[in-house]
């Protein structure tokens, strides 16, 4: 990775623990965050930041990378290439680390490498209310191997999405642009759009004034807790990294949703409207589109989790060209397109009133 610029990294991302409750302590901060590369060809990167914590908690520092400029944060440095402060118990002050750089990244050039410091006190609130993981180990699809992940119980939600919204412009991490359309704060091309509020697209759940986000109620219901769409894969991908997680491949998500190897759609071998929301079966009797129902409306399935077929389409990180991946079908389509086997591609910058997505960890 030699010549690789690593320029300053603007934003300390705050990673709240995944506890189920809400503790009387204060969240820790990560500032004056640096990376630079040594000159002697080791491929070394130096990384200073200043860790605060109110309460002087210990904290878990993670590392994590960008390769275009801060637009997705993709690479996570594996253990073994990285010493110093990172890892557990990290006392607050400032701290330095280094990344051996070429053990990840052998023959690898650039010069839109960015680096992103995260803390975790393991007591805070969570980041996303309403998250909840659950364990998988599958022996995953013929020709792709075992498949050992946690996985989102629930596709993410509009009130998830909006929180995300909401603490990434605080900190600089997105722009609104005068279209009420959502970008990454380093896309000065506007060429990667993250999300499409309301203003834009009028079946969009989310809109923007006065500086903030809010999700929007209709018909009675509330928006907050049915599943975020018009994001795009960007968008997508970008929420996910912004905690620490990830989307799933295409060959896991799958390997997820038919459980036991017998699955036909993510919800088992028959599908009908008792199981899962699909076919514009519009079981709230909204008046307009999306006809989607709250997270969760339907039983869970296989390894516990919710929606894996129907209500919205899910952005996998499986690139097929200059399309991406999406699985599990949606409120608007039929049985056939709800089976496993089955999935969708559009490009990441696409976006529609029937795509969401959930994460992985």
């Amino acid at each position: 990775m030699k010549n690789v610029t690593m320029r300053r990294c603007l934003m300390g991302l705050i990673v709240a623990g995944m506890a189920s409750v809400c503790w009387a302590n204060s969240a820790p901060t990560v500032t004056g965050v640096s990376a630079s590369q040594r000159t002697d060809d080791s491929g070394i990167v130096d990384i200073s930041y200043t860790l605060s914590d109110a309460d002087g908690d210990q904290c878990e520092i993670q590392v994590l990378v960008s390769n275009d400029g801060g637009s997705t944060w993709t690479l996570e440095p594996s253990s073994g290439a990285l010493s110093g402060d990172v890892g557990p118990s990290i006392s607050p002050g400032l701290r330095h680390i280094t990344w051996a750089s070429k053990t990840d990244l052998p023959g690898v050039y650039g010069t839109q490498f960015r680096v992103r410091v995260t803390a975790n006190d393991g007591q805070a609130a969570p980041p996303q209310a309403g998250f909840v993981f659950v364990p998988i180990t599958d022996p995953g699809l013929p020709g792709h191997g075992p498949v050992a992940l946690e996985m989102s119980k629930y596709e993410t939600t509009h009130a998830q999405y909006c929180q995300y919204l909401n603490e990434a412009l605080a900190d600089g991490s997105i722009i609104i642009r005068s279209n009420y359309v959502v970008y990454a704060a380093s896309d000065t091309s506007y060429s990667t759009p993250y999300y499409y509020t309301h203003e834009t697209y009028s079946d969009s759940q989310i809109s923007y004034a006065n500086g903030l986000f809010t999700v929007r109620s209709r018909d009675g219901h509330d928006m907050s807790n049915h599943p975020v769409a018009r994001v795009t894969g960007h968008g997508a991908s970008a929420f996910a990294a912004y905690y620490g997680w990830r989307l799933p491949t295409k060959a896991e998500w799958q390997a997820v949703a038919d459980y036991d190897g017998s699955y036909v759609y993510g919800c088992g071998t028959t599908i009908d409207a008792s199981k899962l929301n699909y076919d514009m079966n519009n079981p709230l009797g909204l008046t307009s589109q999306p006809y989607t129902t709250p997270v969760g409306h339907y039983p869970e399935y296989g390894y516990g989790l919710c929606d894996m077929a129907g209500n919205v389409w899910e952005w996998t990180s499986t690139d097929e060209g200059p399309h991406r991946a999406f699985c599990g079908g949606s409120w608007w389509y039929n049985a056939n397109y709800c089976q496993i086997s089955n999935f969708g591609l559009d490009p990441p910058n696409g976006t529609r009133d029937n795509i969401g997505f959930r994460v992985c960890r």
